[in-house]
């Protein structure tokens, strides 16, 4: 079967003495060391009363930590969800109810969210607290049986192990399954894709409860190369790991921008970088002349996927990067694409724009909780990712548009709807339209217009942002709102987005 307690046991014979993992303090992790630690939490969430089908919930950052728990649920076929510690109590709080999980992992500075969290969900799981000392929670270290003994219970690969959350135009919060064949699966095909091969050391700072953040790690741990795991990104930091002979980097647009931008970079040696991948939105031009310009020997990747269709779906390498430079690319292996005009939902032809659709390993199981949901999803089989494309009579695809208007700032997701609902909250708010404009160190960023109540007392705008940023994560915040008299519309009295930011940038060009 494919499933992580096979991987891991197998890499443990085939390269025990080997580095799986390199903390951020330094500290190495063998592939034998990983297969016997994951053995102990395993066992310890089995004397827990954990049994196959619970789920468990983790809100930290990155760390070796975070790998030995998401393993060691795999190995007794325990379901785990990172979840998004940039949000409030109040977002996070739906998420764990439809989740309902029966441990709680945790790091010290985020114990008091998830504390909140877990009370406004109704939910009280065990708990286990990553660093340092709280009352009600269990310390990391008692969380570890003595036995390092491979587990045997039984699981299937099959089996769902992954929630990662999503969000629609309503802000509704999805959570959409994965089973470990699927992500297994995927990271081959993505090493595969990639030229990954066991001698590359990868660094690794991408969010984890982000489906493209999870699977970095992955696609190095399932053939025996290293990865360096960092808390967060910190330029200074990845600097100093580059120096030390980082082989692959992978990040999004704002992530490079944040690095040339530093200076920190300046005398450090890039050479033996030889890969850098940038995810997310497409950036400018100007930016991968400075990725060549800084890593002389790496090769340029830009990789297309979601939540429900896995991290890889199509990718640009190398050559074909610059020669098609702005397309989504080729399909990776073992990923099928097709184009389906929305109205009629048959294939588009070449030329004609429609919705991209995707059939593949890594392509999600459903939504938790959400037949309804999940069935719309789904064509005739295929995923329906709800984003426009072209393709063009060589077979390479470009994205047109979105379905769904949704704004993507420094590598996340931001739904306007949910924005527009929390600024129509306020009392001096009649209307609220909220969109994305390009930045260039974010991708995009939050802009919102809006309508006053008539005869609102408002003490300006920043009143209005501060409102929005203690009910929202701070990325969904807008940057700037704009208050208008009335918003341009559609014929059947929609407010007409297009217009309102074409009129936003004419403005910010004229100033």
């Amino acid at each position: 079967m494919l499933t992580h307690r096979d991987v891991l046991s197998s890499n443990a014979s085939a390269y025990g003495a080997r580095v799986a993992l390199v903390s951020d303090q330094g500290e190495q992790t063998t592939y034998l060391a990983l297969e016997e630690r994951t053995n102990r939490l395993a066992r310890g969430m089995l004397d827990l009363g954990l049994r196959r089908g619970d789920r468990v919930i983790w809100l930290d950052q990155n760390s070796v930590e975070f790998l030995v728990a998401y393993f060691a649920t795999a190995k007794i076929g325990v379901t785990f969800t990172p979840l998004n510690y940039w949000l409030r109590a109040g977002e996070l709080a739906p998420q764990i109810e439809l989740v309902s999980p029966r441990l709680c992992f945790a790091g010290e500075e985020f114990a008091e969210l998830a504390d909140e969290a877990l009370s406004l969900a109704k939910c009280d799981p065990a708990r286990i607290l990553l660093q340092g000392q709280r009352d009600g929670w269990r310390a990391w270290s008692e969380a570890f049986s003595e036995i390092a003994e491979p587990i045997d219970t039984p699981i299937d690969e099959v089996d769902v192990h992954e929630i990662i959350f999503t969000s629609g135009t309503t802000g509704q919060a999805k959570g959409v399954m994965r089973s470990q064949r699927k992500r297994i699966l995927d990271s081959y095909c993505a090493a595969l894709a990639f030229e990954l091969t066991r001698s590359d050391h990868m660094l690794w700072f991408l969010p984890q409860f982000h489906i493209g953040g999870g699977s970095v790690p992955n696609q190095l741990l399932v053939q025996g190369g290293k990865v360096t795991v960092l808390r967060r990104f910190d330029p200074a930091v990845v600097a100093s790991h580059i120096d030390k002979g980082i082989t692959y980097i992978v990040g999004v647009p704002a992530h490079y921008n944040l690095l040339f931008e530093s200076g920190v970079l300046d005398g450090v040696d890039t050479s033996k970088v030889r890969g850098c991948y940038v995810g997310g939105s497409a950036s400018g031009r100007v930016l991968f002349e400075q990725i060549l310009a800084r890593f002389p020997n790496a090769e340029l990747v830009h990789g297309y996927g979601s939540t429900e269709s896995g991290p890889h779906t199509m990718a640009l390498r190398g050559q074909d990067f610059l020669d098609h430079f702005g397309a989504l690319g080729l399909p990776v292996p073992g990923s099928r694409v097709r184009v389906l005009d929305p109205e009629t939902l048959t294939d588009a032809a070449p030329g004609i724009v429609g919705e991209l659709l995707v059939k593949s390993e890594a392509v999600m199981d459903g939504y938790l909780g959400r037949p309804d949901l999940t069935e719309v999803a789904f064509h005739e089989g295929w995923l329906r990712t709800g984003d426009l494309v072209v393709r063009d009579a060589d077979g390479w695809f470009s994205m047109v548009d979105r379905l769904k208007d949704m704004v993507i700032t420094g590598g996340e997701n931001v739904y306007p709807k949910e924005v527009e609902d929390v600024l129509t909250s306020h009392s001096a708010v009649a209307e609220a339209a909220v969109f994305g404009v390009p930045d260039p160190t974010y991708e995009e960023r939050v802009i919102a217009c809006v309508r006053l109540v008539p005869d609102a007392q408002l003490a300006g705008t920043d009143a209005l942002i501060s409102y929005v940023r203690e009910r929202l994560a701070g990325y969904k915040t807008p940057k700037e709102i704009m208050i208008v008299e009335d918003f341009p519309r559609t014929g059947v009295g929609k407010i007409s987005k297009v217009e309102l930011r074409d009129q936003y940038m004419a403005k910010r060009r004229a100033a």
